[in-house]
């Protein structure tokens, strides 16, 4: 091939490269672009809200790219509607139904709660107690903190004085799992030693970790494993029968969790399973409702599980909004709604129920893109509830229309920067570096170095380690950011020459 012809042929291959770098970027985000992020209007009575969620929920799922979507919505004290939408597995193509299981992530912690209760109505341990009372197998380390006041409630109520808990990111399966003791003292990638750094009873920081020590004093207390005891105890008699702390690697109605990018996870699994273990449906979701609201009333067998003053306890504020495993929030008619999120890598969560009106909702996603699509459902719940959006919709509009902004800025600086590269090339400003006349390999390199390096790193915490948030749009903003990379590293190929005068 002449020089001519390589030179052509290099121009056309680098001008096709970000053409089609361009193309492929704009198509995945392109469907986000104009998505409607103003709230659904109010749906009023309950068949208007399942109306609303069966005609606004598919589209959500192919606007956020969520495959499978589960949903249970309680009205009076009663499952008035359990909805199931798309798949549970992309490649099967197996929809989601009434068995499908879901990961809970931190919903585990209410459940948790209910088996540190169930302990406290047999009078195997107290409320006041503190944790070191029952701990023979790992201790917490020292501090200037009297660990004597880090007590069960404390701990329960995320007030014991621990730090701020990063989350847990499970192990993949085939992968050992390190040991509870070894969890405590901070073995696992992203993981701290469990510590006091506060003074305890002062402050409500949100701490997985006191979850995972309580895990160890329930298993102290019983003798068992956590899950056997769980399932014993508290899943099976609150007719959760089909829930789970146990692995699920393997089960034919275990859901896949899909990334930001629609890329298949790891069925992770997690040695903290009172803080992020529980797998579960949204029919038993919406059972633990119903649990929830009746054993406050008084109405569950006396000993089933906990009794009733334990159980208002439990839905009692210790400081702020924090009950033992379950938090509170004043909704805009003036009604306290009981809740707890859930966050695993692959999967979101939610559930939430008004006692003084009987109603309840409960969301599980197969998607880390499920976090937009699960806040839309709530939302829409509240305003058919209320009348009223929550707190916090209008701000979580704005930051989605925001970042929408920003990525359409992004695409048409990037457009433009393709135009006057384009425009340089014919003029020969920009020339392939075998022609140019200083051949500046030098600067070449570390550009490639430079983008290739900072490119990876982004792939890897976005993508391939599904530890980036990337919800409200966040997403998008990362793909155009991947096209900038890719057209800036076949630019570098074609340096700039001199003007001539």
């Amino acid at each position: 091939m002449k020089r001519k012809e390589k030179t052509i042929f290099f121009r056309g291959l680098a001008l096709s490269m970000m053409i089609a770098a361009s193309l492929t970027v704009l198509w995945g985000f392109a469907p986000h672009m104009n998505a409607e992020y103003a709230q659904p209007s109010t749906a009023g009575s309950i068949e208007e809200f399942k109306q609303l969620l069966d005609r606004k929920v598919p589209q959500w799922q192919k606007t956020y790219g969520v495959p499978g979507v589960a949903v249970g919505v309680i009205h009076n004290g009663n499952v008035a509607y359990t909805l199931n939408y798309g798949v549970a597995d992309t490649k099967s193509h197996q929809p989601v139904d009434k068995d499908t299981l879901f990961q809970a992530g931190s919903i585990s912690k209410s459940l948790t709660a209910w088996g540190i209760l169930h302990l406290v109505d047999q009078g195997r341990l107290s409320l006041d107690d503190p944790a070191a009372k029952y701990l023979t197998r790992w201790k917490l380390p020292d501090s200037k903190f009297d660990p004597n006041q880090v007590t069960i409630r404390r701990l329960l109520s995320h007030t014991a004085g621990l730090p701020a808990h990063r989350g847990y990111l499970g192990t993949a399966p085939g992968k050992k799992l390190p040991a509870l003791e070894e969890s405590l003292s901070g073995a696992g990638w992203s993981n701290d030693p469990v510590r006091v750094a506060a003074a305890p009873g002062t402050q409500e920081v949100y701490s997985g970790a006191g979850y995972t020590l309580l895990q160890l004093v329930i298993e102290e207390v019983t003798g068992q494993p956590f899950e056997q005891y769980m399932d014993e105890q508290v899943l099976k008699p609150l007719g959760m029968k089909h829930s789970t702390f146990a692995a699920t690697t393997g089960s034919p109605f275990m859901s896949t969790g899909y990334g930001y990018f629609g890329q298949a996870l790891p069925d992770y699994q997690f040695t903290e399973k009172a803080a992020a273990g529980l797998s579960t449906t949204s029919a038993d979701l919406m059972t633990l409702i119903m649990d929830s609201m009746n054993g406050r009333n008084g109405q569950l067998p006396v000993n089933q599980v906990a009794a009733k003053p334990l159980i208002q306890e439990m839905q009692t504020p210790v400081l702020t909004d924090s009950g033992l495993g379950i938090f509170t929030r004043t909704l805009p008619d003036g009604q306290v709604m009981l809740y707890h999120p859930g966050d695993n890598r692959g999967f979101h969560s939610f559930y939430g129920f008004v006692p003084e009106s009987g109603d309840g909702l409960a969301v599980l996603t197969n998607s880390e893109n499920g976090i937009d699509l699960r806040q839309d459902i709530y939302n829409a719940w509240v305003q058919s509830l209320t009348g009223s959006v929550p707190d916090g919709a209008d701000a979580l509009a704005a930051g989605r229309q925001t970042n929408a902004y920003i990525t359409q800025g992004l695409a048409a600086a990037l457009g433009l920067y393709l135009v006057i590269f384009a425009i340089r090339l014919r003029k020969r400003r920009r020339v392939f570096i075998m022609k140019h006349s200083q051949q500046p390999f030098i600067r070449l390199g570390i550009r490639v170095v430079v983008l290739t390096a900072t490119g990876t790193l982004l792939f890897l915490v976005s993508y391939s380690w599904s530890i980036l948030g990337l919800q409200s749009g966040l997403k998008n903003i990362v793909l155009v950011v991947f096209a900038w990379h890719l057209i800036l590293l076949a630019a570098g190929f074609f340096p700039k020459t001199r003007i001539r005068k």
